[in-house]
């Protein structure tokens, strides 16, 4: 029969064992969750990516949603929006020359997106800018950042002449990047309200 003593000592055995797994865990798990030192340089040299979410455009008269699958490749952007039931709103796609809009079984042509989407569903949208300011990386003199140096506000013109200004609720850590989550866009007496659900690059 084995002593108290030997059975103590396998116990703690399993013990430091176990300790050890859950350590080697930890560590294998932990550098995904942690902040790339140049993170906005990595950011900003992104030159593919994927979001989705969701987009309310909010004024005095009216109050839109959809769901959106937002692309970038090479300085071209696609965008889908659907409904929350899954129907194809709109699909905006960027060319050398122009974008081209899927819209009610019609396909429409411009050389100015923005224009293009408001147009035809009524959402103004700064399509232009979408890249940094989607991605939280607008360049402008008056940004606003916070202690871990990501933008909390930010202001811009776009193409058209009109002011946008952009405030950013919260993020997250995606492959060591911040990028956000949650933000506001706001233009004269429009308010657009997105959540980010997911990134990919």
């Amino acid at each position: 029969m084995e002593s108290k003593e030997h059975h103590l000592t396998r116990f703690h055995l399993i013990l430091l064992m176990f300790f050890l797994f859950i350590s080697g865990c930890a560590q294998k798990i932990s550098p995904s969750k942690q902040q790339i030192s140049d993170w906005k340089v990595l950011l900003q040299s992104q030159s593919t990516w994927q979001a989705s979410g969701k987009l309310a455009f909010i004024s005095n008269t009216d109050r839109q949603s959809a769901n959106f699958n937002w692309q970038y490749i090479d300085s071209k952007q696609q965008l889908i929006l659907t409904s929350f039931i899954g129907t194809r709103i709109l699909s905006l796609k960027e060319l050398a020359q122009h974008s081209e809009l899927q819209y009610d079984g019609n396909t429409y042509v411009d050389t100015n997106s923005q224009q293009l989407v408001k147009r035809l569903s009524g959402l103004d949208l700064p399509v232009a800018q979408a890249p940094a300011w989607l991605t939280g990386t607008v360049d402008n003199p008056t940004n606003q950042y916070d202690a871990q140096g990501r933008l909390t506000s930010s202001a811009w013109t776009d193409e058209n002449g009109q002011l946008w200004q952009a405030h950013y609720q919260q993020f997250s850590l995606v492959e060591g990047m911040w990028l956000p989550t949650r933000m506001n866009l706001s233009h004269d007496k429009v308010r657009i309200k997105i959540q980010l659900n997911s990134w990919q690059f």
